[in-house]
């Protein structure tokens, strides 16, 4: 599908940074190169460096484009590498161009300005860089999908199975499955042209094959569960008695005081969440009220919003103070008995302070002298990704994926059903060809503008 216009964003995230890039995509990136980089015949894959000059002349509210053959006395924007990546065999499949300016926002925007200047040069939608990769046939809709995982992914896991997803690992069995079920329409669309011709179908050597096919579809239908949550970051609640230290605790943590600490009970009056990065990915702890019996309304009702967090978590983490004469607020006590979920893991705190008693069965931790963090840590990891087997499947991650296979699945199961009644041979080319309909538009070789719509409009601009 070729495009007119050329589109040009910015790919890496606004603010200052050491380098950034600038991607443009379509017809005018040679031009772009001539006029602006002073380039016209730029090399493939050659990387280049050299002056970007604005090829034009602001005059007033307005930009009017000076004659591109007088460059010398324009404006120097920067000295940059740039790359040349000619179509078709580029990422988008159009030539593209690729600036690596210094990442000063001022650089930044004088660079856009002068290249949205030029003439059939537009700012690139949500996407658009990867929809023009799927729409000229350099990558599967599944695989369009894989990108934008691949750049929100929280955990490991999720970022393996977008990799992989997005290598076309997903794609090759799917397309498989497909051409056997193609395969098998047309078969039985020849036994329904020459039926008056021909004995009965043989119906018996047809199933194993559609059992294969069922048989891996129910393996993908039954791992989308799982791979909902692979990108998701766990949910970690951090509950205890008012005063236990939960507060310190998650800034100690996260290396940073980003909460309230105070001697005072009842400090914390609302949940507060906090990003902590581990090895494996990103855990989301979240800090609660107190809990223990209410002295007034108000603190009741910052308890019951810590037993909705503690319904609400993924993971649970108790803490004490091992300090306390009676070792603090236990459970029962507390007044949460009966909400769902158990504790994943108890902590004494104020492991640093005189009259410090550790217990079994608890990390004995101390927020000011960071003793027992790296042990806490590596706990926390344990529990939030204990569950990284899974075997070698690659995961559905979408409700568009999960329902195009359960479709497929239907169809394949009332195919068999057909086949054990022997039913008109019609049918059962109806419901095949239906099947492979399905995967077809999983892997977007059927498809809409309003199902690439929503696909796409979730990405970054410059992706």
């Amino acid at each position: 599908m070729a495009n007119l216009e050329t589109i040009v964003a910015l790919s890496t995230p606004p603010g200052t940074s050491g380098l950034a890039v600038v991607r443009l995509s379509g017809p005018g990136c040679r031009a772009v190169a001539g006029a602006c980089l002073g380039r016209p015949d730029p090399q493939p894959r050659h990387v280049y460096y050299g002056a970007f000059r604005i090829a034009g002349v602001m005059a007033g509210p307005e930009a009017e484009t000076a004659t591109i053959a007088e460059p010398a006395p324009s404006e120097i924007l920067d000295r940059l590498n740039y790359v040349f990546f000619p179509g078709p065999a580029s990422s988008t499949g159009e030539d593209v161009l690729e600036l690596y300016p210094h990442g000063n926002p001022l650089i930044l925007e004088g660079l856009l300005r002068a290249l949205l200047a030029q003439p059939g040069l537009r700012l690139a939608g949500p996407g658009e860089f990867t929809r023009r990769s799927f729409e000229n046939g350099k990558i599967d809709l599944l695989q369009a999908e894989a990108v934008g995982q691949l750049i929100h992914a929280e955990t490991r896991q999720a970022l393996r199975n977008a990799q992989r997803m997005a290598a076309g690992e997903l794609s090759a069995p799917l397309k498989e499955l497909r051409d056997a079920l193609v395969d098998l329409s047309v078969r039985l669309e020849l036994e329904v042209d020459f039926s008056e011709e021909e004995a009965d179908p043989d119906y018996a050597s047809w199933l194993p094959r559609l059992e294969v096919i069922r048989s891996a579809l129910d393996r993908l239908s039954a791992g989308f569960a799982r791979g909902r949550e692979l990108g998701r970051a766990p949910r970690v609640a951090i509950l205890g008695a008012p005063n236990a230290g939960k507060s310190s605790l998650i800034n100690a943590l996260v290396e940073s005081d980003r909460l309230l600490v105070s001697e005072i009970p009842g400090t914390t009056r609302d949940w507060v969440e906090v990003t902590l990065v581990l090895p494996s990915g990103r855990i989301h702890l979240i800090d609660t009220a107190g809990l223990g019996r209410p002295v007034d309304g108000l603190d009741a009702l910052a308890m019951e919003r810590t037993r909705r967090q503690w319904a609400e978590a993924d993971l649970r983490v108790w803490v004490e103070d091992g300090t306390a004469p009676e070792s603090g607020v236990t459970v029962p006590d507390a007044g949460i008995q009966g909400l769902q979920g158990d504790i994943a893991l108890r902590i004494r705190s104020k492991s640093d302070l005189p009259g410090f008693r550790p217990a079994v069965g608890s990390l004995s931790v101390s927020s000011p002298g960071r003793s027992g963090l790296d042990a806490l840590r590596a706990r926390l990891e344990a529990l939030a990704f204990a569950d990284t087997g899974g075997g070698e499947d690659i995961l559905l991650t979408t409700e568009r994926q999960f329902q195009a296979i359960g479709s497929a699945r239907e169809r394949v199961a009332a195919a068999l059903e057909g086949m054990r009644r022997k039913p008109a041979i019609e049918i059962l080319a109806f419901e095949i060809r239906e099947a492979a309909g399905h995967l077809q538009e999983l892997l977007g070789e059927i498809s809409t503008d309003e199902i690439l719509g929503r696909i796409f409009a979730g990405f970054c601009i410059g992706k």
